[in-house]
C-alpha cells in the first residue's frame, strides 16, 4: 500500500508554558518552552511510520526552521521529499498557562513562488500511490483552489484521496470529490454555513455529515474532542467514544486519529468499526502525552485493548 502525504504550509511548533494564568497587555514569564515539528502532514506521516506503514512525505523546507523540520522527519524514519523555498518555514506558537488554557498564534506561511510549487507537485505527481493525503492550510502565494487540482489528479489515477483542511481550501477541495474528509466541529460548521453551537449533539453532527455526503459523495469523519467522533460513509454510520485518559496535550490528536484510521482500515484491512475504535484509542494516547509528542504503537494498543465504544447510528 503506497501512501503519499502532502503539506503545503509546514511549520515548527513552539510551545511556551506559563506557571501563571495568561495576562493580556503585560509581561508573562515562561517557565519552559518546547520546539517540535508542527505540520499536520508530518504528524500523519510519523504516526503511519510508527504503526508499520512506509509513507512518502512531500513538503517545503528552507532556512534554519526548515532544517529542524527535516531533522524531525529523518529522525522518525519518514521518507521525505522537500523542495527548498526562499521564504523558509513558518512558526506556530502555542501558549499554555497554569490552568491549561491554550492560546495559539499561527503565522500565515509563504509566500511560495510558482516555480517552487510546481517543483513540489512535479515530484508528487511522478509517483503512483494508492492513498493520497492532503493536509493543512494553504500558504501565501498559492491559489486556494490548488487542492482541487491535486485531488483530481489522484482521482484520475484511481487513488483514495483524503482531504484534511478547512475554510475556502476545503470548499474548493470538496468540488473535486475527495474520498474522505476529516473536519472537526468548527470546520464542519464552517462548511455547512452554521454556528458551531448548532452542532450540540451527535445526532445533529451526523445530520450535518449526511448533508455533506449527499452533496459531495465523500466519507466523513468529524472529530469532536472530548465528545468523541462521528463517521458517515459508504460503509455505515457510527458514533465513536473517547478514551478515558489524562488530558495533557491536544495538539496533533486529530492527525493521530486520521493516521491510525487509515492504517487500520486500508493497510491492515480491519473492519470500519474496529478501525474507528483504534483511531480513537490513538487520539487518546496522543492526548495523554504532554506537548506535541506522538504516541508509540504500544501506547495506542494499550488504550485500544481497554475498550472504545463504537455504536452504529440509527
Amino acid at each position: 500500500m503506497k501512501i503519499a502525504i502532502l503539506t503545503l504550509n509546514p511549520g515548527i511548533d513552539r510551545i511556551i508554558y506559563l506557571d501563571t494564568p495568561t495576562r493580556l497587555g503585560t509581561l508573562n514569564r515562561a517557565s519552559r518552552n518546547v520546539i517540535s515539528q508542527g505540520s499536520k502532514g508530518a504528524n500523519v506521516s510519523i504516526v503511519l511510520k510508527t504503526l508499520g506503514a512506509d509513507p512518502d512525505y512531500y513538503s517545503f523546507t528552507g532556512g534554519v526552521l526548515g532544517g529542524l523540520l527535516e531533522e524531525f522527519t529523518e529522525k522518525c524514519g519518514v521518507r521525505s521529499h522537500f523542495v527548498k523555498t526562499a521564504c523558509g518555514v513558518r512558526t506556530n506558537t502555542k501558549i499554555i498557562d497554569s490552568g491549561g488554557l491554550c492560546t495559539e498564534f499561527n503565522e500565515a506561511g509563504g509566500p511560495i513562488l510558482p516555480g517552487e510549487l510546481e517543483a513540489l507537485l512535479g515530484r508528487l505527481f511522478s509517483g503512483d500511490y494508492d492513498i493520497a493525503v492532503i493536509n493543512g492550510s494553504i500558504p501565501q502565494g498559492v491559489e486556494k483552489c490548488v487542492y482541487n487540482r491535486i485531488i483530481k489528479h489522484f482521482n484520475a489515477k484511481g487513488a483514495f484521496t483524503v482531504l484534511d483542511t478547512d475554510g475556502e481550501a476545503l470548499r474548493h477541495g470538496l468540488d473535486a470529490r475527495p474520498a474522505l474528509i476529516k473536519p472537526n466541529l468548527r470546520e464542519l460548521a464552517g462548511i455547512l454555513g452554521i454556528g458551531e453551537e448548532a452542532l450540540d449533539s451527535e445526532e445533529k453532527v451526523l445530520s450535518g455529515c449526511r448533508e455533506l455526503r449527499k452533496k459531495y459523495g465523500c466519507d466523513i469523519i468529524c472529530t469532536m474532542e472530548q465528545r468523541g467522533s462521528v463517521f458517515c460513509g459508504s460503509e455505515g454510520e457510527y458514533y465513536v467514544g473517547t478514551a478515558q485518559v489524562p488530558l495533557c496535550g491536544f495538539s496533533g490528536a486529530g492527525d493521530t486519529y486520521l493516521a491510525a484510521y487509515l492504517y487500520k482500515r486500508y493497510v491492515a484491512r480491519v473492519d470500519p468499526a474496529a478501525s474507528l475504535a483504534y483511531a480513537a484509542a490513538a487520539a487518546g494516547a496522543k492526548v495523554a502525552l504532554p506537548g506535541t509528542g506522538l504516541p508509540t504503537a504500544l501506547q495506542i494498543e494499550e488504550i485500544y485493548k481497554a475498550g472504545i465504544t463504537v455504536r452504529p447510528a440509527k
